[in-house]
């Protein structure tokens, strides 16, 4: 139960600096950039892995980078920074869909 109402609280937490960051970054110019760091940092935030040597537990990947890479004498962060790799290409990948969208809108009203 209280794994439960750890992951509550954790994403209840990510949706608000989600929320906040997306306020934030609302006016930022060009889009494209504005979009590229709301992907990224979602995909930060969002990605679970398993929390290091116990493979029942999952962890949000950032925090199991941190933990693996600088307090664990015989930790191994590279599981962790795979998935966020992946998570950061399929952020790129969407913000690259989503310029590519825009631009073929524009052209299509400008004809």
């Amino acid at each position: 139960m209280v794994y439960f109402w750890g992951w509550t609280v954790c994403l209840l937490a990510t949706a608000v600096v989600i929320a906040c960051g997306f306020r934030m970054t609302r006016r930022w110019r060009p889009p494209f950039l504005r979009d590229l760091v709301r992907a990224l940092a979602v995909a930060t935030l969002v990605v679970p892995v398993t929390a290091g040597s116990h493979d029942d537990f999952y962890a949000p990947a950032y925090v199991v980078l941190v933990f693996e890479a600088l307090f664990q004498e015989e930790g191994d962060p590279i599981p962790a920074l795979a998935a966020l790799t992946l998570a950061w290409a399929a952020g790129l990948l969407v913000t690259i869909g989503l310029q590519a969208l825009r631009t073929f809108r524009s052209g299509r009203e400008a004809a």
